[in-house]
């Protein structure tokens, strides 16, 4: 059976071997990913969630703003609590590599069924070389029956890898 700790124990070895794997890219060809267009109402459909979002200019960067929805039907029905959400941005080239991302990490909450998740994150690429551009997510969330609840959580995960 696997346990919280074995999944704990899981994600610290993987963490740990991409923070030693420091030269490595990012790359994101394995997501949904949508081509960048600025101000435009754009969605981005993942296993978990659902994303609703707009790039916008900013003073020297790009902001990736809108708001995350939880896949009701696709995460077990007895999830009341999110317990853990951190969602990523992610701009990447036509191979999927990634060339800015964005982060933001939430505050344990009520799952209220159908109600947004609002993010706003900013995107400072290094340079923009010509070529397409995409927008993707990832994500990583805990969700458990209530708070303070000891029994197993469930637990979802999709994100960039390290190339």
């Amino acid at each position: 059976m696997i346990t919280f700790r074995k999944i704990a124990i899981v994600l610290i070895l993987l963490l740990t071997a991409v923070a030693v794997s420091g030269c490595a890219s990012l790359d994101v060809s394995h997501l949904e990913r949508k081509p960048w267009k600025l101000n435009s109402p754009e969605t981005v459909s993942m296993e978990f969630m659902l994303f609703e979002y707009q790039i916008v200019p900013r003073k020297n960067s790009f902001g990736l703003r809108g708001n995350a929805y939880v896949k009701n039907g696709n995460v077990p029905v007895w999830a009341n609590w999110l317990g853990e959400l951190w969602i990523q941005g992610y701009l990447s080239d036509d191979e999927g590599h990634v060339i800015a991302k964005g982060l933001q990490v939430f505050s344990p909450r009520e799952l209220e069924k159908g109600t947004a998740i609002p993010f706003d994150f900013e995107l400072k690429p290094e340079h923009l070389d010509s070529g397409r551009l995409y927008i993707s997510f990832g994500y990583r969330m805990v969700l458990q029956r209530a708070r303070g609840d000891a029994s197993e959580p469930f637990m979802a995960i999709e994100r960039a890898v390290t190339h």
